[in-house]
């Protein structure tokens, strides 16, 4: 039995066209509301964002093919980035903050048709469910309570309990949603302990999505983060469902511990939690070891010789107390390889999960250990001697950290019993890999060299990679491009690792 289609109409395009006169009509009557009796534009986009996510759950009954729904997606990925652009339909865009919700709304929709159309629609439908009610209700709730508890993860000012409406709501959309729907699909009727272990788990991991967004980043990264948790969960066994929220746990002690030592920040602690849950949850102790053994090493590392790094804060952008950034520079290239693991099952996103951490690892380690050097630093490209704390120097104290490290990261994911993940791993693999690390970290130097943005502060006369110096802001670019900083120059690094692994696997 497949799901279920029912189609009132002789085409897919006739009921697309309606649709999408359905959705415009929508718009309008948000626009009339905002201009005529008076609403605020942040209740009129409510109601788009809410009436729209009603009518999209219902595309799966009504088209037999995906294709009118990507191109429903893509009509209006255009229509709401152009109208962003230009101003216009503010009953739909208007908020108080600069927000590109109203373009990741249909762009979270067309990436779970890609995925979920025909793998599960349930997973498709649930979660953009959740998108289009708990969000808004969260929003709702924290404007409306009388003495909200305000945080902010990222940017965005959030309440408490915004939050937690937000993770009841999925938890209860995520139970109701799976009744209803597995009564109608192919897919048999799930256990009471999978509803509730799926419920709890969408909830928690759809707060903290929520919580970590920025400029209407949760329309991403909430319905998406909740059709992972689902995917990994609904074809599982009980046991598995339980390890996983065992995981979870796991991933929330080790991020509450780390913001508690300091080393992670309020966002880096969330993105961490996130981003453990899914690599954990996925992969268990073969992956989470060599993630463990990165950010606990790297941590304890940038710890040491507080007092000779000090000088080296004013020139650095990023402190040891990592942000939300810090860890998806370092940790996102192997994120996305545990979940490549997941959909495909092929060995090789495991071994380049370890090439993107030994490059991470090999990157930070340098730089840590390189502080400690009693030679000048030499600039990557000419050699020549440079100051410390420049982008680009190296030094032999740094470059053999990096390969210690990058060995050691190796190690970690060799050492554990890999079993059916990669039955091959053997010593030039291991050599592979840790080169590869090694290479990542002076790609990294080298992109630090030349093109990293650099700042010279007209007060004390530094180059800095920092953008604000000396109560100086913006500084003057010196050299490179402003666009490209640390963040972006570290997931260079963590790519190329991972890249140098596939193509070895590719090419041989």
């Amino acid at each position: 039995m497949e799901f279920p289609v029912y189609q009132p109409f002789s085409s897919d395009w006739i009921a697309f066209g309606l649709f999408f006169t359905g959705i415009l009509l929508v718009i309008g009557l948000a626009e009339i509301m905002r201009t005529r009796m008076q609403w605020s534009a942040e209740n009129s986009r409510k109601i788009v964002h809410i009436l729209v996510g009603i009518m999209i759950f219902w595309a799966r009954f009504l088209f037999t093919s995906p294709v009118p729904a990507i191109v429903i997606a893509v009509i209006f990925i255009g229509i709401n980035l152009a109208t962003l652009i230009r101003g216009g339909f503010a009953g739909m865009h208007a908020t108080d903050r600069q927000s590109m919700g109203t373009v990741f709304y249909p762009l979270s929709f067309l990436i779970l048709v890609l995925l979920f159309w025909y793998r599960d629609p349930a997973i498709l439908l649930i979660s953009f469910l959740i998108l289009a009610l708990a969000d808004p209700l969260a929003a709702q709730v924290g404007e409306t309570v009388s003495h909200p508890r305000t945080f902010i993860v990222w940017r965005d000012t959030k309440s408490i309990q915004g939050s937690t409406a937000l993770g009841i709501a999925a938890f209860i959309i995520t139970v109701a949603g799976l009744c209803f729907l597995r009564q109608i699909d192919s897919h048999p009727f799930p256990a009471l302990q999978t509803l509730i272990i799926a419920g709890v788990s969408v909830g928690v991991i759809s707060a903290f999505a929520e919580s970590i967004s920025w400029g209407g980043s949760d329309n991403l990264s909430l319905p998406l983060s909740a059709a992972l948790t689902l995917d990994i969960l609904l074809d599982a066994p009980i046991q598995s469902q339980w390890i996983f929220l065992v995981w979870v746990f796991v991933a929330f002690v080790a991020a509450f511990g780390a913001f508690k030592l300091e080393v992670l920040n309020l966002s880096g602690t969330v993105a961490a939690f996130l981003l453990g849950s899914f690599v954990f949850g996925i992969g268990g102790i073969q992956w989470m070891v060599p993630m463990a053994t990165f950010f606990v090493l790297s941590s304890i590392l940038s710890k040491f010789g507080k007092q000779k790094k000090h000088i080296l804060a004013t020139v650095y952008e990023k402190s040891s107390n990592r942000d939300m950034m810090q860890v998806l520079a370092n940790g996102g290239v192997a994120g996305l390889m545990a979940i490549c693991w997941h959909y495909t099952g092929a060995e090789i996103c495991y071994y380049a999960f370890l090439g993107a951490l030994a490059a991470a690892t090999a990157d930070t380690w340098g730089t840590e250990l390189g502080v400690f050097s009693r030679q000048v630093p030499r600039s990557i490209l000419n050699f020549k001697r440079v100051t410390m704390g420049t982008s680009g120097g190296i030094t032999t104290v740094g470059t053999t950290g990096a390969a210690v490290g990058a060995g050691l990261l190796t190690l970690a994911g060799w050492a554990i019993p890999v079993g059916a993940i990669a039955p091959f791993f053997h010593g030039k693999i291991f050599l592979v890999i840790t080169v590869a690390g090694i290479a990542g970290a002076l790609f990294d130097s080298l992109l630090g060299a030349t093109v990293q943005a650099q700042y010279r502060c007209p007060t004390c006369g530094k180059i800095t990679e920092k953008s604000v110096h000396c109560g100086n802001n913006p500084l003057t670019l010196h050299r490179g491009f402003r666009w490209i900083n640390n963040d972006v120059v570290n997931f260079a690094c963590t790519a190329t690792g991972a890249v140098l692994v596939l193509l070895y696997f590719m090419l041989s």
